[in-house]
């Protein structure tokens, strides 16, 4: 029987964890990299976690190829669904078309956490909730341990996962949670952690290309981490979902790699002017760059992929191309060899690394975009110090009708006012729940259920007042002004309810009225300044004597130093006196 070991684990670790890896060309040389990661933890029975009572010693468990340093805070949380969005840059929606897997796996601007948690009560729930954030906030390097009252919130939509009802007791339900913090920067202390929860530790696999260098120099990227519960007779499993998508300038990556990371002028005998227009020593208009272009993931990563995630075990690791292949031509190549053409879908199992050479022709010939089902814009209005309103449009740009949740949050500064919503365009409001804020401990909470016709279109405008802050609440470089998290769209299917398209709006920025931190100071250094001006004048007539000058010098005489100078003086007078 020993020898079905080895084929169990290699069953197990090919069912249990599972990594992908996606290109796609995009317009004007840019390339989309889709890195997603699938583990599955080993049964265990679902357990609720009363926070307070006392703490219970737990049986020592075997998480299989599951994040170790995430199971035991989700079971601690009583979470049952947990997403976790670190997102930074634009997508362009009309270049690019929709967002990666119905934009359910990309979070706003900055950070954004969800999580579905078992409790009785939403006091219990939060409890669980301020313990999950923090112990995030110190697995992810992340400011998660900010998250506080004041930008919870509790979304009225329910997700599909999270309606299931995974809960150990009749008497719990699942209450929802949201945060954000939209001016969190993404970098590379963000990206450790999350190559840390891989079983590969980003050392072989795909995750091997994961440079912070590399990913961060980007157009667009986004890091997410979902981890849902799934039940079935008595017995639970952890299902953990690691996405990292980016946008990639090929021509700047390759020019990185040739010129270094410092840009240099092009020299005059290398410049590409438009022939069909004027141009001398002078004057110079650029030209198209050439359509063909060659390049290698080598070039783009700084590394090849260094073989699979386990060695010699099919259906692990997997590369995709979504390509042209009248247009583009992919190949493994190797140092030595020739280039071996490969399809659009390569299976990694060799443990050696893995280089792909990719080049075409035309760089404009790629796959047909998928145009995004919704199209919306928000923006601030006005320009006072003290009010101002906000502005959204949602467009729906297909041929059927849409029925859609709008989900907004906002800080308490930003003092709503419901009585001035005004909706314009031919879609309506089906429902709407509004919960106001409350200073320094409730954020505004605005949910609209709308519905758009075919080619339709909807604007919502509504008016607010910005409040005055304390001075220790303003941040740094207060003047920059504040940012307003993204909203959240969701399309819902009306046949099953559950959502089939999501995206978020860009962030904003809203200025407050700041008042002149540098005024303290600078009355500090006046003050001081003309303290000491005036300090010193009545200090000198205070202690000091005003005399004359011939009062001075006959005092001088007959103090004991003037008596010491006479007597030296006279001293070498004799002295030059003898030698004479």
């Amino acid at each position: 029987m020993l020898w079905l070991i080895p084929f169990l684990l290699a069953l197990a670790s090919a069912t249990s964890y599972k990594e992908e890896l996606t290109f796609r060309p995009l317009p004007r040389n840019t390339l989309l990299a889709d890195f997603h990661f699938n583990s599955v933890s080993p049964p265990f029975p679902l357990e609720y976690t009363n926070l307070s009572a006392p703490q219970s010693s737990h049986k020592p468990r075997h998480y299989g190829f599951f994040p170790r340093m995430l199971a035991p805070i989700v079971e601690a949380t009583n979470t049952r669904e947990l997403h976790l969005r670190f997102t930074q840059g634009w997508w362009d929606a009309d270049l690019w078309g929709s967002l990666p897997h119905n934009g359910t796996v990309i979070g706003g601007t900055g950070v954004e956490v969800w999580a579905a948690i078992e409790a009785p009560s939403i006091e219990e729930a939060k409890r669980s909730w301020y313990k999950l954030t923090e112990s995030l906030s110190g697995v992810f390097c992340a400011s998660l341990n900010f998250v506080n009252d004041a930008i919870t919130t509790v979304p009225k939509h329910k997700t599909a996962s999270q309606g299931a009802g995974f809960v150990t007791s009749p008497g719990n339900k699942l209450f929802l949670l949201r945060a954000a913090l939209p001016d969190e920067p993404i970098c590379t202390e963000n990206l450790t952690p999350f190559l840390k929860m891989l079983p590969t530790r980003g050392k072989a696999g795909i995750a091997s290309l994961l440079d912070g260098h590399k990913l961060y120099d980007s157009l667009w990227h986004s890091m997410s981490v979902d981890l849902v519960t799934h039940c079935e007779d008595g017995q639970c499993h952890l299902e953990s979902d690691q996405h990292i998508h980016h946008v990639a300038d090929i021509t700047r990556s390759i020019r990185r790699r040739n010129e270094g990371g410092i840009p240099k002028p092009v020299p005059g005998d290398k410049l590409r002017c438009d022939q069909s227009k004027y141009h001398d020593a002078w004057h110079c208009f650029p030209a198209p760059e050439f359509p063909a272009i060659e390049w290698d993931i080598e070039g783009l990563y700084g590394r090849a992929i260094q073989g699979p995630g386990f060695e010699n075990q099919r259906g692990v690791t997997t590369v995709n191309f979504l390509v042209d292949k009248e247009s583009w031509r992919v190949a493994l190549t190797e140092e030595g060899k020739d280039d071996v053409p490969v399809e659009n879908i390569f299976e990694i199992v060799e443990a050696k690394p893995h280089n792909f050479r990719i080049s075409t022709a035309d760089f404009n010939k790629v796959l047909p975009k998928q145009d995004s089902p919704l199209l919306v814009s928000r923006s601030l209005t006005g320009y006072s110090q003290d009010s101002g309103g906000m502005r959204v449009t949602i467009r729906n740009p297909q041929d059927k009708d849409l029925s859609l949740v709008y989900f907004e949050s906002l800080p308490w500064f930003m003092r709503i006012y419901l009585h001035t919503l005004q909706v314009g365009g031919n879609g309506t409001v089906e429902n709407q729940f509004f919960k106001p804020a409350i200073d320094r401990e409730r954020p505004t909470h605005l949910e609209l259920a709308l519905s758009i016709p075919a080619g339709g279109s909807i604007t919502l405008t509504y008016q607010f007042d910005k409040s005055l802050l304390l001075f220790s609440e303003y941040p740094p470089d207060a003047n920059h002004g504040f940012a307003i998290e993204p909203a959240v769209v969701k399309i819902i299917d009306k046949e099953t309810g559950n959502t089939s398209y999501q995206l978020r709006t860009p962030s904003l920025l809203l200025t407050l009225p700041t008042p002149d931190f540098s005024m303290p100071y600078n009355v500090t250094i006046l003050t001081c300044t003309v303290m000491s001006l005036a300090f010193g004048c009545v200090f000198n007539l205070l202690v000091k004597k005003v005399v004359t000058e011939e009062e001075f010098e006959e005092i001088s005489k007959k103090s004991p130093l003037g008596k010491l100078k006479a007597k030296i003086a006279m001293l070498k007078s004799k002295i030059k006196g003898v030698k004479a």
